[in-house]
């Protein structure tokens, strides 16, 4: 098949995972900025619930929801860059194979824009890629990120092209490329491993050099 562009997913693609209790740190230092000590579950249902319970767990708490938001957006990016530069969020060794790639690339993540632009910047690759999105740090940002295919179709318009693929690590990276009307590759990284997918991507990956023959 051949794609006017390829566009990658950033966390288990690119650089391997945030760890979660990083992610909660990020949280709780959001909450302190109101006074609030939340629990565990709470902190949770921030990171792995939808816009839906955000705005549930902020009610609760008497928390203004965009105003916690950008507070959260902040530190988020402020401790994951600190991963980046003290290496617990490191780059995945097959990346390299992206400079055989003859193809115009992107990056779109679910990731803040801001750590999306640490990452580039640390690992000096950011002029491998012609166009960077991650979420605006805002509420809307948030409604509108993965598998809502906003910023696939915002990175394509970006580069002009009409046919790309999406290479993502997760259900939502196939479902999102699928509504984009892509095709998509899903990475089995070692962290996917038993990973059960919902749909079915166009092409499963073990490594990032098998997308020289893809493309």
């Amino acid at each position: 098949m051949c794609y006017d562009a390829v566009i990658f997913d950033n966390d288990g693609v690119l650089t391997k995972p945030t760890l979660l209790e990083v992610q909660r740190e990020a949280v709780r230092r959001a909450f302190a900025e109101f006074d609030v000590e939340p629990t565990t579950e709470t902190v949770d249902g921030v990171i792995n619930g939808g816009l839906t319970r955000l705005r549930r767990i902020c009610a609760v708490h008497d928390v203004p929801v965009d105003d916690f938001w950008s507070h959260h957006e902040s530190h988020a990016a402020a401790t994951q860059r600190a991963c980046l530069e003290n290496g617990t969020k490191p780059l995945y060794d097959d990346v390299v194979a992206l400079d055989d790639i003859d193809h115009p690339l992107a990056v779109v993540s679910n990731n803040q824009h801001a750590t999306i632009e640490h990452i580039l910047d640390v690992f000096d690759i950011d002029d491998r890629f012609e166009v960077a999105y991650g979420r605006d740090p805002t509420v809307e940002g948030a409604r509108v990120k993965k598998p809502d295919p906003h910023y696939i179709e915002r990175a394509m318009g970006e580069l002009g092209v009409d046919s790309a693929l999406y290479v993502g690590d997760s259900n939502v990276d196939v479902v999102a490329a699928d509504r984009a009307g892509i095709d998509s590759a899903f990475i089995r990284r070692p962290h996917r491993d038993g990973y059960q997918l919902a749909a079915e991507p166009t092409y499963e990956l073990d490594s990032l050099d098998e997308l020289l023959a893809v493309c």
